[in-house]
């Protein structure tokens, strides 16, 4: 199983099933040191940025399978790119865990980024498409990231 640091649109419950195809084991707290959170320029979500002294708040999910991690990558899309971080846990423990990060070239605001905001203005619109979205990608398309995120998930086992 593999873990995964939300920062964004994937911290709510709802949109995060939708996009996994189904919950993750657990979900608690964590944070990621060494960046900041802002909405990417002309969109409505999120993207993260290195920032010394900050530090981004988010979930640790943990028990993602190779499946959801392919399901999380493909409704990323190819503006984010996954990267195995260390986060700070609720307990405070150091974990490691994967998260997508912005690639170079994309801009991320200054101003900040609220889960409650956008649950009021964005959530239903953004929960029904993702929907759609989720349940009209290509099969081949997500084996394939599938098989990607078993490789990771071999290496990570090794370490």
């Amino acid at each position: 199983m593999l873990s995964f640091f939300f920062y964004g649109t994937l911290m709510d419950p709802d949109l995060r099933a939708a996009v996994l195809g189904g919950p993750c084991l657990a979900v608690t707290s964590a944070a990621l040191p060494g960046y900041r959170r802002a909405p990417v320029a002309g969109r409505d979500y999120p993207g993260i940025a290195p920032a010394r002294n900050r530090g981004v708040p988010g979930l640790l999910a943990t028990g993602v399978t190779p499946a959801m991690a392919a399901r999380a990558t493909y409704y990323e899309g190819d503006r984010y790119a996954a990267a195995l971080v260390s986060v700070t846990a609720a307990d405070g423990a150091a974990r490691d865990a994967w998260t997508f990060l912005p690639l170079p070239g994309t801009r991320v605001g200054t101003g900040g980024w609220d889960l409650a905001a956008w649950q009021r203005r964005r959530k239903a619109p953004t929960l029904a498409l993702a929907r759609t979205y989720m349940a009209a990608g290509p099969v081949s398309g997500i084996r394939r990231l599938e098989a990607a995120w078993m490789v990771r998930l071999r290496r990570s086992i090794r370490a």
